[in-house]
């Protein structure tokens, strides 16, 4: 009993420390690994889209989307529908400064990653997240398409460390 309690300790403080050095060294892409700059005109387009749940930027509502909760939804109007089936709605979506990285591959696929602040309004109030997305983008006959998306709730070292002592095995 005294040996488990002592390893779930030390379980949890590695946690703590690991995600504290990663969390730093996770917001800058390490310089030269990423091209970055390629395709400039098509990044402003992206960066442009983001998130803003305009049909018209989706190839025949062939979105995907997977919520921090896990929830996959095929299709914008589904996206929205569960959102309203739990009373809420967005009221805000703004992405954190400086961790955003876009990644262009052969100039017609892209890949978004960022945190980005959101604010729902619910039936009990606002609930404000911060999330960190993964967006997916296809460019077909010149115009830049919105197909993917995903989405994973933000925790703190915290939340990390009580999440994981949650879910420790015994």
């Amino acid at each position: 009993m005294y040996n488990q309690q002592i390893t779930k300790r030390l379980t949890i403080a590695f946690v703590i420390i690991v995600s504290i050095f990663t969390k730093v060294s996770a917001q800058v892409p390490p310089a030269g690994k990423y091209d970055t700059s390629n395709y400039p005109q098509d990044r402003k387009l992206i960066m442009a889209i983001q998130n803003n749940f305009d049909s018209s930027l989706s190839l025949n509502d062939n979105y995907v989307g997977v919520g921090a909760g896990g929830r996959i939804v095929y299709g914008k109007a589904a996206h929205l529908k569960g959102f309203q089936q739990l009373g809420w709605s967005f009221k805000s979506f703004k992405p954190v400064v400086g961790i955003s990285l876009i990644r262009i591959f052969n100039g017609n696929t892209a890949i978004k990653t960022d945190m980005v602040d959101v604010i729902f309004s619910s039936l009990k109030g606002d609930l404000s997240y911060k999330v960190i997305r993964t967006d997916t983008f296809i460019k077909q006959d010149g115009k830049w398409f919105y197909v993917m998306g995903q989405g994973t709730n933000y925790q703190t070292d915290e939340e990390m460390a009580e999440d994981m002592n949650r879910h420790l095995v015994k």
